[in-house]
């Protein structure tokens, strides 16, 4: 078992309860990295502090145009994707806001590290004649190519998308991906937390927007940051939007000591907490969406 895995195994068990509603007071044991970290560096107490959570995964994909073979390179800088998990990835005609067309320029499956992140080249299995298209967007969908499904399906969610510019058939063009948007909106957030040193209480208000309605997602403090995941350090009760696709929670939680100046992150996942795992190991669900980091 993982380290997140076996740090969610443990929050499962606390949150069972807890997560049925928006409003409670729980006490989630944290991990052993957790422990270690609170007790390092400048602690923050006393007072709110707010952290404004940013879509996830982002990062870069710098496409070239091969003409000896009329394949197009993709060479990927990213980070916020499920450890360890594996994304298939497209040019599809169109635009981000408006992914109604089939794939043009397929390639393999892109797999994130165990801090989830991607620094990885790969080459498109299809020839794309006279270069990379015009006119399309890059896509990241949720799952592998083996089960991403049809459009509509989980799997083919996209987590990340880019426009390509126009003049851009012979590369190289450097793309800035992002969470696409859900009906016209992109997921925004915010955490905002107090901790009472004399009871070890800390209260967290999570607001957020953008995501699917009427959904339920996993909210975590970890220990880590966005671009290097860690395991999770305390869990909250999951979070549920509305039918426009926002939603907020308040809840208190007893730590062993006040969240640390660094070294912690607030993530928000795509999936609730009864999904993000199976057998142990983090499941597509797991996929981080919201993240920010604990910065004093």
């Amino acid at each position: 078992m993982n380290r997140f895995a076996a740090a969610c195994a443990v929050g499962a068990a606390v949150l069972t309860v807890a997560a049925c509603s928006s409003s409670t007071t729980q006490s989630a044991g944290p991990s052993s990295s957790a422990t270690s970290t609170s007790a390092a560096g400048a602690a923050m107490a006393g007072g709110a502090h707010t952290v404004t959570l940013a879509p996830m995964p982002t990062g870069t994909a710098t496409l070239t145009w091969n003409a000896a073979n009329e394949t197009v390179t993709a060479a990927l800088n990213m980070s916020g994707f499920t450890p360890g998990g594996a994304h298939a990835m497209h040019i599809h005609p169109g635009t981000c806001a408006d992914q109604t067309k089939p794939p043009s320029v397929p390639f393999p499956d892109i797999t994130a590290d165990s801090s989830g992140d991607v620094h990885q080249t790969v080459t498109s299995t299809t020839k794309s004649p006279g270069g990379i298209p015009a006119s399309s967007y890059l896509n990241i969908h949720l799952a592998p190519s083996a089960t991403m499904g049809a459009p509509g399906s989980l799997g083919f969610t996209p987590i990340a998308c880019a426009d390509i510019p126009a003049g851009t058939a012979h590369g190289p063009v450097t793309l800035k991906l992002t969470a696409p948007p859900d009906h016209g909106r992109t997921p925004a957030g915010t955490a905002t937390w107090s901790y009472d040193a004399a009871t070890h209480k800390l209260t967290v208000d999570v607001r957020a927007t953008g995501l699917p309605a009427n959904t339920s997602h996993a909210v975590h403090f970890h220990d880590g940051s966005c671009v290097k995941q860690g395991a999770v350090a305390y869990g909250l009760p999951d979070l549920k939007t509305d039918g426009s696709g926002g939603g907020s929670e308040h809840a208190t939680i007893t730590v062993s000591g006040p969240p640390p100046a660094h070294g912690w992150y607030v993530n928000l996942h795509f999936g609730p907490m009864a999904k993000i795992l199976a057998g142990g190991n983090p499941t597509m669900e797991f996929a981080p969406v919201l993240c920010g980091d604990v910065v004093g």
